[in-house]
């Protein structure tokens, strides 16, 4: 008797535990809104952004700062996050059905998360910090007021950022499924039209370069290549499409949710964004044309795969998308553009078969080196190695490099890695040599990369024996260069001898010429005290909280990548 109940006991454990933890679908899934207000949206999910997919949905905050951010559902706290990068402050709430809540670019907490968080900041000593509570701990109620809406992080306005996830796997999943009121009966805008030769004996009017065309609307939700011009190539080619979204009270441009391209009846290339992984997020380099991005800040849509790509976007796909076209032939295609609420655009076109022949001209240069993306590669060359791990690119590289004269202030001459314009997908490990350079300055000497619009970044850079070495994720032009040079500290609300009771706090701001800023410091009273730092308006800030009335002593302490320092220190009263 014992035995059988054993095992209904375990049987109903079980099936209760799948009751409770197993991911309902999103149709079926009853969430409320994050925000009490109208939701319009600044960007959606699925967009293509530098490096990654945009993972959630951009709310409007109507340009402010301060609104309530309610959950969506009943769960607990499980994660709390604080950075002056990326989400800044962000809170992630999971939920019983199966799914996880993100909310970012949080201005504060509120309740019990902003006591749990300030007391783990004071306990570490530091302002950035990173949590994962008991599910005990934070429990709310669906409706329950977390937070307040801000612009932390990388935001570039205030608005928040909402997520939803699998709580299993953490692929975010597309918000837009699960029901939120949002407006929507705009199809899709078609822009651009792009052909691609994908071998050495493929063109496109003659030519073994991409080509370009613009489209035009012709009727409703129907468009063609602009003077319904009849596209002429020959062989393997890939096509790619540049489309926009819209909806509606807004003027922002959005992800398409579909893209298909049909040969007649018969599917060449479909995807749907609908869910991805975070750690293949990436791999949108090699969806986009990366180098059209770059330069024209289009976004090109390659409706074929590279040899690296690993998305699962993916759900039906003939030849990788690759079409072969024939002396003579003529073929006809159609794309169709969805978005998640069934607005649909189509755009017919035909390619017809013509070998032309290239131009002498138009024959591509022999290059330094040719690397293939599934193998390591190695360059090896005076004064600088450069170690590619295998998949570091999207496709076989044919691969330029140079060498030329040094950029006012670095102490070596300029590296040209092949171009800024060709995505890396992983980092490498490049590493310059400084022989030459005494001992004591090599601790001060920074990689630093220069783009093709020639700004200069900085590379986090390490010391090993004669070489300067940083893993980087771009190509392009590097030189090292010496940071002698301290942070700068600017009070903006203290002063010394200043009464400081008409003040919520103290405001510096704080720069580096070079290297960056890598930690910093507050102290009062020879005690630690949060400081909150914006880097885009570079400002650290300590808001008063309990402080008592009387004289005080202030002190900041800032080092940059370099290891160089600078301390401020002032008495205040209060």
């Amino acid at each position: 008797m014992r035995k059988i109940l054993s095992i209904i006991t375990f049987l109903f454990f079980i099936f209760f535990h799948q009751v409770i933890y197993t991911q309902l679908p999103p149709d079926s899934v009853n969430f409320r809104s994050p925000v009490g207000i109208p939701l319009l949206l600044a960007g959606n999910f699925g967009e293509l952004r530098p490096n990654h997919f945009h993972s959630g949905l951009d709310i409007k905050t109507n340009g402010s700062e301060g609104y309530r951010i309610y959950a969506i559902e009943d769960g607990y706290v499980s994660r709390i996050k604080v950075s002056p990068w990326g989400y800044g402050k962000v809170l992630y709430v999971t939920h019983p059905n199966g799914y996880t809540s993100v909310y970012a670019h949080l201005k504060s907490f509120k309740g019990k998360i902003a006591e749990y968080v300030k007391k783990a900041q004071l306990k570490n000593e530091t302002w950035e910090i990173e949590l994962y509570p008991p599910d005990s701990v934070l429990p709310v109620k669906k409706g329950d007021i977390i937070a307040l809406s801000g612009n932390t992080g990388g935001s570039t306005a205030p608005h928040l950022h909402f997520e939803i996830r699998e709580t299993e796997s953490e692929f975010p999943v597309n918000p837009m499924l699960f029901g939120f009121d949002i407006k929507d009966n705009i199809a899709p805008l078609l822009t651009k039209i792009a052909f691609y030769p994908l071998n050495d004996s493929s063109i496109v009017y003659g030519k073994k370069e991409k080509r370009s065309y613009g489209l035009r609307r012709i009727s409703g939700n129907n468009y063609q290549i602009a003077g319904n011009l009849t596209i002429e190539a020959y062989g393997k080619i890939g096509v790619g499409i540049e489309t926009i979204d819209k909806m509606n009270e807004t003027y922002n441009k959005y992800a398409v949710y579909e893209i298909t391209l049909l040969e007649n009846k018969d599917t060449i290339y479909y995807h749907q964004m609908k869910q991805f992984s975070f750690d293949n997020t990436r791999y949108v380099n090699a969806l986009m044309d990366y180098e059209w991005y770059k330069l024209r800040k289009g976004k090109i849509q390659r409706s074929y795969l590279l040899p690296n790509n690993e998305l699962s976007i993916y759900k039906k796909l003939k030849n990788n998308g690759e079409i072969s076209i024939k002396q003579g032939e003529t073929r006809n295609f159609t794309y169709i553009l969805n978005d998640i609420y069934g607005n649909s655009s189509k755009l017919n076109f035909t390619i017809k078969g013509r070998k032309n022949k290239v131009r002498e001209s138009e024959v591509s240069a022999m290059p330094t080196k040719y690397f293939e993306w599934e193998k390591r590669n190695l360059l090896t060359e005076e004064n600088i190695i450069a170690d590619f791990p295998a998949k570091t690119f999207y496709e076989n590289i044919a691969f330029e490099f140079a060498v030329t004269d040094t950029f006012p202030n670095a102490i070596t001459p300029t590296y040209h890695l092949h171009s800024d314009l060709t995505p890396v997908h992983i980092p490498y490990v490049l590493s310059i040599k400084v022989d030459s350079l005494p001992r004591l300055l090599r601790e001060k000497a920074v990689i630093v990369h220069k783009d093709f619009k020639g700004k200069l970044r900085a590379k986090s850079s390490e010391r090993r024996r004669n070489y300067i070495t940083a893993k980087v994720k771009t190509l392009g032009d590097f030189f090292v260069m010496l940071d002698t040079i301290a942070p700068v500290i600017k009070p903006i609300t203290i002063a010394n001898g200043k009464n400081m009771r008409k003040n919520s706090g103290i405001m510096l701001k704080i720069s580096d010429n070079l290297s960056g800023i890598k930690s910093y410091r507050g102290e009062i009273d020879g005690k630690f005290v949060i400081m909150e730092y914006e880097y885009k308006d570079a400002t650290v800030t300590h808001w008063f909280d309990g402080i008592t009335p009387g004289k005080h002593h202030f002190k900041f302490t800032v080092t940059d990548d370099a290891g160089n320092t600078s301390v401020y220190e002032a008495d205040f009263y209060y």
